[in-house]
This record gives structure tokens, C-alpha cells and sequence, in this order.
């Protein structure tokens, strides 16, 4: 029980200096500041965290962990509904007006429909979780030797390499460009929600854009775009 409630008063304090690094970034983030955002005292504080950088150690480190969760998650889905699934992890709606099917419908290939359900998943992820943005913020200030997209961008590459041996992917499109396309949209929702952006407005952004760059990089099926394209083995 005792070491129950120490684990939750942690978990609160990493919290608490994630919200204040993701308004402030790594140097606008005092002690005092995060000790009166978690409700404790700097004594309490100090006595889990004695310095501002073991407490960022924390944030990232839940980070990776937050991000991890959502890729297995959308992995664990893939497996149970099969190549063709489209629906999202519990716990990761669409904004109004970014609905999975509807929009996974114009990218009917299996590896590409699996890439974009990982990247909206991610997105989601980063637009509602201050503890994901403060360790993206923390990337750019303080870099580590882990980027915060190791834990995600890679998959996606897989993803988009199998799609372009399958023949679903056009053979002019380089799957490593279109990986690194698909980090700068992610960064590119993390810059406009720091500028202030509405987080439901920014995802639906992102998804009308990422599914205009996924259709026009699908090589076109049998029976034109629309028509899906299979590998022998799929």
C-alpha cells in the first residue's frame, strides 16, 4: 500500500513537470513551479526528485513508454482484425470529422492503411498527452541520445517498405522519404499546437493531409486508384 501511494505521487510529480515543461519548456520549469502545480511541497518533491534533470529523465522515460503502448496497441489491433483493419485503439477517437473508415477507405492497401492507422495514432497521442510533448519539447532543447520518434517512425518505415514491395506503394516513391514526410507531419502538429492551435482542428488537418499524400502515392490497382492492389501473398 505505502509503496501504491508513493508510486502515485510520483507518477503525479512527473505529471505535473510535464505540463509545466510542455508550457514552458526545460528552463521556464522550476522546481518550485512543478512543486505548486502537483500540490506538494518542495520538501516532498525533492525527497523523489532531488534535481530538475531526474525528474526530465522521468518524463521521457514515461514518454517512451505512453508512445510504445500506442504502437503495440495499434499492432495488437492489426492482429486480431487482420490486414485489412482500419479501426482505431480504444481510447483514440477522431476528431469530428477525421473518421477512421471514411478515411482509411481511400488507402485500401494493407501496409499503407496499417502506416496511417500507426502515424493518427501517434498524432493523437502527442496532441492529448503533455508528458509526449514535454519530451518532444525537451528533444529540441536538450538533446538525448534517443529521439522521441525511435520509438514509432521506424515501424512506419516497415510498413511503407513492405507497401512498396508489394507494389502498393508506386515504385517512384522512396519509402524512406515518405518516412521522414510522415515525421515532419507529426512535428509540424506539435509546432501548431504550441503556436496555439485547437488540438481537434490540427488532427483533422493532418489527416485530410496525410490521406492526400497516401492516395497519391498508391500505385493505382487493376481497376484504376480505387481498386485494391494485392501481392501474391497477401
Amino acid at each position: 500500500m505505502v509503496q501504491e501511494r508513493a508510486e502515485r505521487t510520483r507518477r503525479a510529480m512527473v505529471h505535473a513537470a510535464a505540463e509545466e515543461i510542455d508550457r514552458g519548456g526545460y528552463h521556464g520549469a522550476s522546481l518550485a513551479s512543478i512543486s505548486r502545480s502537483a500540490g506538494m511541497s518542495m520538501g516532498a518533491l525533492t525527497f523523489h526528485f532531488p534535481t530538475k534533470d531526474r525528474l526530465v529523465e522521468a518524463v521521457q522515460a514515461l514518454s517512451v513508454s505512453m508512445v510504445r503502448e500506442t504502437v503495440e496497441a495499434v499492432e495488437a489491433v492489426e492482429a486480431v482484425a487482420g490486414a485489412d483493419a482500419v479501426d482505431a485503439p480504444a481510447g483514440t477517437d477522431f476528431p469530428a470529422g477525421t473518421d477512421s473508415v471514411a478515411g482509411a477507405a481511400s488507402v485500401r492497401a494493407p501496409s499503407l492503411g496499417r502506416a496511417r492507422e500507426l502515424i493518427l495514432a501517434i498524432s493523437r497521442l502527442l496532441a492529448g498527452e503533455p508528458v509526449v510533448r514535454a519530451a518532444v519539447r525537451l528533444g529540441w532543447e536538450r538533446p538525448s541520445r534517443e529521439d522521441w520518434t525511435a520509438s514509432w517512425l521506424p515501424r512506419v518505415g516497415e510498413l511503407l517498405v513492405q507497401a512498396h514491395a508489394d507494389g502498393d506503394l508506386r515504385q517512384d516513391a522512396d519509402p524512406e522519404t515518405v518516412t521522414a514526410l510522415a515525421a515532419g507531419l507529426v512535428q509540424g502538429l506539435h509546432c501548431r499546437m504550441g503556436a496555439g492551435a485547437d488540438a481537434h482542428e490540427s488532427l483533422g488537418q493532418l489527416t485530410r493531409i496525410l490521406d492526400v499524400i497516401l492516395r497519391s502515392l498508391s500505385a493505382p490497382g487493376p481497376g484504376g486508384p480505387d481498386t485494391p492492389r494485392r501481392s501474391p501473398g497477401n
